[in-house]
């Protein structure tokens, strides 16, 4: 195997695999040895997503290094999605894909890719709210800002991560007229802030709700009421 690309025994392999999963996605690793090593899919939602089982993770450690990762796209093609290239940039591995029943294959690598602000694909810890402003303050003010290490759902279990994030980070709580780059967090549902959005300026914030994708709005009516506080980063 090159860098990115799997062999015919390779792709039989994964796409045998497919098919044993059928509806939802199969997953597992490449190993330095040139073995396809099956894992199990813990993901929530199995037929959409995958997330490799660590346990399984462990036991092909022990067989060898692992070189790649590799999926299928149930009912699809096997073009990465956006999902798939961020997670691809964050594992620093080359990911293969393969669809069943298409049995087609594609391969990506580490590159550098970014995803655009606008238009991500809702997944937790991939691409939400959150996630969105990161990404801006890595990009525009090169901020490196914490991720709250907790399953999604947190709010409904009282507690307010973004908050013990942002002051973390080194923002502070203010309330006079906005500025570019300050965070907005609202609350949405549940008791606590359970979204964040960046305002850019010009009346319009950036923001990723769930399940829509990552876009801009107009700040004002329904968004200013659901807002409860306003941070802003201090070097």
């Amino acid at each position: 195997m090159t860098a990115t690309t799997a062999t015919s025994e390779q792709i039989a392999a994964m796409l045998d695999y497919a098919a044993q999963a059928g509806e939802r996605e199969a997953c597992g690793l490449v190993l330095d040895s040139g073995r396809v090593y099956p894992c199990r899919n813990l993901a929530d939602d199995p037929e959409h997503f995958f997330r490799i089982d660590p346990a399984g993770r462990a036991a092909a450690e022990q067989l060898g290094r692992v070189v790649g990762i590799w999926h299928s796209h149930p009912n699809g093609t096997a073009e990465p999605s956006l999902v798939d290239r961020a997670m691809c940039e964050r594992s620093g591995l080359p990911w293969h894909v393969v669809s069943h029943p298409g049995g087609d294959y594609r391969h990506i690598a580490p590159s550098g890719w970014r995803a655009d602000y606008l238009g991500r694909p809702y997944c937790y810890g991939v691409f939400d709210c959150w996630e969105l402003v990161r990404d801006w303050y890595a990009r525009e003010r090169g901020v490196s800002l914490p991720r709250p290490n907790e399953p999604d759902g947190w709010w409904e279990r009282g507690l307010d991560l973004f908050s013990t994030a942002a002051e973390a980070a080194g923002f502070i709580w203010v309330d006079d007229e906005a500025q570019a780059g300050d965070v907005l967090l609202m609350q949405i549902r549940g008791q606590r802030p359970n979204h964040v959005a960046v305002w850019l300026g010009d009346g319009r914030i950036l923001h990723h709700l769930r399940d829509r994708q990552s876009e801009t709005h107009i700040y004002g009516g329904w968004w200013q009421r659901v807002t409860v506080r306003r941070a802003r980063y201090r070097a």
